[in-house]
C-alpha cells in the first residue's frame, strides 16, 4: 500500500534510517531483515524520489515532510538500538 507521497510505511522507515550514520548493514540489523532487502528498498526509494545518493534522498524527504530536520540526537546509534546515550566521565 502506497501513500500519496509514492513511499510505502517500510519505505519511509528506512528512508528515516538513512538519515542516521548508519551502514545499509547496521540499518538492517536494526530492522530485523536481511541488507539485500534494504538495499532493495533504497533502490525503490531513489526510484520514486527521482535521485541517485543518499544525501539527495534526504533533501528530497525533507522538502516533502518525510523526514524531520532534526533525526538523530546526540548519539543516533545508541537512540536506534535503545542503548541508552552515557555521558562523560572525563
Amino acid at each position: 500500500m502506497e501513500t500519496i507521497t509514492g513511499l510505502t510505511r517500510r519505505e519511509r522507515v528506512i528512508l528515516a534510517h538513512l538519515a542516521l550514520p548508519l551502514t545499509l548493514s547496521e540499518i538492517a540489523a536494526a530492522l530485523f531483515v536481511t541488507r539485500n532487502t534494504v538495499k532493495s528498498q533504497v533502490r525503490s526509494i531513489y526510484l520514486k524520489l527521482g535521485v541517485a545518493d543518499r544525501e539527495s534522498a534526504l533533501s528530497a524527504g525533507r522538502a516533502r515532510g518525510l523526514v524531520p530536520e532534526d533525526v538523530g540526537g546526540l548519539d543516533p546509534r545508541r537512540q536506534l538500538f535503545g542503548v541508552p546515550a552515557q555521558t562523560s566521565t572525563r
